[in-house]
């Protein structure tokens, strides 16, 4: 007996799916497509219809005098001239260098630009090696390149960053002295 039951119970939930079936209602007409598709590129734009023009007419606001804006009395970046004041012991600064730029960046860190004859091997080695024997230590990162370096020093507080490249204009070296203080996170560190 409790076979049987177990057979009518299973016929019953296989047919229980069948009984909410709407096989018997009609399925909708497909819409009619109102526009001829096009084939190739821009096939799947669709073709946009143009907004009507308003009837009314169109008044123009009076626009104020155009004045230029007041020029600034001095930039404050990037200034030519001079070594500033808080520029880092022990980085040096080779024998017919030019200060080509002083910029002033942000969170109080400084850019300094020269320009100097010489070929990159000689310029890296310059900077590298005068660096490490005046107290800052092996660099942090070093890459040296063909016609590209770059080096990273830190003593103290104070990161300093060496980019050795070549100006395409003149031949030139192109050397950016950028240092800056550490300063604390905001937030703790996790």
């Amino acid at each position: 007996m409790s076979r049987r039951v177990m057979i009518l119970t299973a016929l019953a939930v296989g047919v229980l799916p069948f009984s909410s079936c709407t096989c018997r209602t009609a399925t909708p007409e497909a819409p009619v497509s109102t526009a001829e598709r096009r084939g190739g590129f821009g096939a799947v734009v669709t073709p946009r219809k143009l907004p009507e023009r308003v009837a009314e007419a169109v008044t123009p606001h009076e626009l104020p005098p155009a004045s230029p804006p007041p020029l600034p009395t001095k930039a404050a970046t990037p200034e030519q001239g001079s070594i500033p004041d808080n520029f880092p012991e022990g980085i040096p600064v080779p024998d017919g260098s030019k200060v080509m730029a002083v910029q002033s960046l942000a969170n109080d860190a400084h850019n300094v630009i020269f320009a100097l004859d010489g070929e990159a091997p000689e310029v890296f080695g310059l900077y590298k090696n005068t660096m490490e024997n005046s107290g800052w230590g092996k660099p942090t990162q070093e890459y040296q390149g063909k016609e590209q370096s770059f080096l990273s020093f830190k003593k103290g507080d104070t990161i300093t960053n060496i980019s050795v490249t070549k100006d395409p204009k003149t031949g030139r070296r192109i050397v950016a002295v950028m240092y800056y203080d550490e300063q604390p996170l905001p937030f703790p560190e996790f």
